[in-house]
């Protein structure tokens, strides 16, 4: 028996859940000739032996996956290294990564980056204090009182039957968690040693620390700090891709120039704090009409433009209509808390076959745009419609 638990020993002190278990021994060594006795110490030795080489592998694949944490260089790959290829070096079924996110700022981010699985964002700390209660330390659950919790850490549809949830902490403040399951009911249980695993997430919880502080400095270069779209210099940059892209792959690109009613009007009325409220609460409800891979940005003053790649002339009015809509019937709330209403006006353009830059495309909306004005302002007018709408005009004055 002395051999088996020096086996299960080196298994519990790898932490890793992963680490190879010799098998307990039962054989009555009194009961074998000399010989025999001989044969099966050396079987046991050779097993023992074999679960440490096991083990070293696997703390080998560990301290590899430790230095690809430190290395890494963007969101997507940190959050593909954790998702996936350490699902895949440990031999796990499941792997989640619950990240707090109460200024919705990952909510941004994330959708654009290229990731084969994304992590979970929370709005609160209400689901972590479910799985780590006060205590906030490394939990291995198998099946027990505390198995309802694999449910909620992974799904109930997962089959996970035993898990290692890891508190990721930065500076005393709870980030988020790292959940790392198995539907081996044996691979984690509480009298395994947890010191790897505390120290995966120790490093996880650093990188994701200094991922966020690149992707917020990355942000501010191309985000305005007003409205939270993107900003003119981000947009000319983007602007001549997606212009590039749609001319080779001969796809539809629509061109939005949207521009808040009489502007000038709310700011000598309510105040620039107010004005800036509503251009603030203008860009909020831009981007959330807009789809995962479309673009939209602060032009200048009360002016936004927005681009919608593979969107064509009936789509690209029916987003403009529905932000016009938004604005018309949002009350823009002051720092008063008094409120404010407010109108914008959209040009609509589509890229036109023939076009040999982008700077066609942004003149037509811009004319559009201008129509818009001329026509009465809070209404969208395309390029298409641009000859109706100014002989009408024309006819009414």
């Amino acid at each position: 028996m002395l051999a088996g638990s020096a086996g299960q020993h080196i298994a519990r002190r790898a932490g890793l859940g992963a680490a190879q278990r010799s098998p307990r021994w039962t054989t009555d060594m009194n009961a074998l000739t000399p010989e025999a006795q001989v044969q099966e110490l050396r079987r046991q030795l050779q097993s023992l032996l074999d679960a440490a080489h096991a083990n070293e592998r696997k703390l080998d694949r560990f301290d590899a996956l430790e230095r690809r944490l430190i290395a890494v260089s963007s969101m997507e790959e940190l959050v593909n290294l954790l998702l996936v290829d350490c699902r895949a070096d440990f031999g796990l079924d499941a792997a989640e990564l619950w990240l707090l996110d109460p200024e919705e700022e990952l909510r941004r981010a994330l959708p654009s980056l290229p990731m084969v699985k994304a992590p979970q964002l929370l709005d609160s700390h209400g689901p972590l204090r479910e799985l780590f209660g006060a205590a906030r330390m490394t939990r291995l659950i198998g099946p027990g009182p505390d198995a309802a919790l694999l449910a909620k850490a992974f799904g109930a549809d997962a089959g996970v039957r035993s898990a290692a949830l890891l508190p990721l902490i930065r500076q005393g403040l709870l980030i988020g968690s790292l959940h790392l399951g198995s539907r081996d009911p044996e691979r984690y249980d509480a009298t395994s040693g947890t010191k790897f695993l505390d120290r995966l997430a120790a490093i996880a919880a650093i990188a994701i620390e200094s991922m966020l502080n690149r992707e917020r400095l990355r942000r501010a270069g191309m985000t305005d700090g007003l409205t939270g779209v993107h900003n003119r210099r981000y947009f000319d940059h983007r602007s001549l891709i997606e212009f590039s892209q749609a001319v080779r792959h001969r796809y539809p690109l629509a061109c939005l120039f949207l521009d808040i009613d009489h502007f000038k009007a709310i700011n000598d009325r309510h105040g620039h704090p107010a004005g800036d409220e509503v251009l603030r609460q203008v860009g909020g409800l831009i981007l959330r009409s807009l789809r995962t891979g479309d673009l939209a940005a602060r032009y200048g003053g009360e002016e936004f433009v927005v681009l919608l790649p593979r969107t064509d002339l009936a789509g690209a009015r029916e987003v403009a209509e529905r932000i016009r809509v938004m604005v018309q019937e949002a009350p823009f709330v002051t720092p008063e808390g008094g409120t404010v209403g407010a109108t914008l006006s959209a040009g609509l353009a589509m890229l036109p076959t023939s076009a040999t830059s982008f700077a066609e495309l942004l003149s037509s909306a811009d004319r559009a745009l201008y129509e818009a004005k001329r026509a009465g302002r809070n209404r969208t007018v395309s390029d298409a419609d641009a000859g109706t709408v100014n002989a009408a005009t024309a006819a009414a004055s």
